[in-house]
């Protein structure tokens, strides 16, 4: 029987705005790329995308919404954390042999055991400062552009192979400021320790990131939630790290001011599904593992639940 052939692109699974900003940037270097969300879309699909002061483009966007018959070497998972199962059970069968798998979820804990072949690459990408939105479904603007990590569950000082390497390369000439390091968890958590303010709060407050600075509720609550953070983050072995949360928060809200959080946007919808099963539930129970204190993550966390738990009722 033939064998399928391997394809050299970039299976983009997510067509929310960084897998769209992605999409975009690669094809427009030369890169193959194809698009999957949730739902089949045209192929091609018709795509407008900006990145301030630069005028908006458009393009046509190839999708595909399942591998075919055509193997994938390189797949980039941009889908929300509690949409990565299903993703992979989807296109973890049509894998090639010595794949490259790359993650770009907000918070941990969505893997389960055995969700990919064992001659598959796992790489973990964090993207802190990256941000982009969606005006409409077909549109995306990109409004920041911060180092993109990545890295592996080994933690090697490299990269462990050629391939991942020359992807990291295509990623810097496709304007993404790509970077390999070897202490991924420390970028994870401290990704985490971002959100978890953020996001809970742009949802308990309805408002657009940079509110949050505006307003004198939520922003001492920045200030609350980064104090209890940035304890959480020493005793995990980040010291380092800590004594910056609070200004690499607040430079965050303010580079992506204008921008509708993920979690917010979830609320929205009212489907009442949310991150903060991987967001804010690692962030307490590392401090729990720890014996810290952590009121005012409690009260954030239930806050934000219980909107998600109104927005299904109302």
């Amino acid at each position: 029987m033939k064998q399928p052939q391997a394809s050299s692109g970039w299976q983009i699974v997510g067509d929310g705005a960084v897998g769209m900003v992605l999409a975009h940037r690669l094809h427009r270097i030369g890169e193959e790329v194809r698009l999957a969300g949730r739902t089949a879309r045209p192929d091609p699909w018709a795509l407008t995308f900006q990145h301030p002061p630069d005028p908006a483009v458009e393009w046509a966007c190839p999708t595909r919404s399942n591998p075919g018959d055509q193997l994938v070497e390189r797949l980039v998972v941009t889908t929300k954390a509690y949409s990565v199962e299903e993703a992979l059970a989807t296109w973890s069968p049509g894998l090639a042999d010595g794949a490259r798998v790359y993650f770009l979820q907000n918070g941990m804990g969505f893997r389960r055991p055995g969700d990919l072949p064992e001659n598959v690459r796992s790489l973990i990408v964090v993207n802190n400062g990256f941000a982009a939105f969606r005006p409409s479904s077909q549109s995306v603007v990109q409004t920041a552009c911060e180092p993109l990590w990545i890295g592996d569950e080994t933690g090697g000082p490299t990269p462990a192979c050629s391939d991942v390497s020359a992807d990291l390369d295509r990623l810097i000439a496709a304007g993404f400021l790509a970077r390999w390091t070897p202490s991924i968890d420390e970028y994870q958590w401290l990704k985490i320790a971002v959100n978890a303010v953020i996001n809970p709060l742009t949802a308990i407050f309805d408002c657009p990131n940079g509110e949050l600075l505006d307003r004198e509720e939520p922003r001492g609550l920045v200030e609350e939630l980064c104090k209890e953070n940035a304890t959480i983050l020493r005793s995990l072995g980040f010291g380092g790290r800590a004594g910056e949360l609070l200004e690499t928060t607040r430079n965050i809200i303010r580079a992506t001011s204008s921008n509708v959080s993920s979690m917010l946007a979830d609320l929205q919808r009212g489907h009442g599904q949310s991150e903060l099963e991987f967001i804010n539930h690692p962030l307490i129970g590392a401090a729990e593992d720890h014996g810290i204190p952590v009121p005012i993550n409690r009260s954030v966390h239930d806050r934000a639940a219980a909107a998600f738990v109104e927005s299904c009722s109302s």
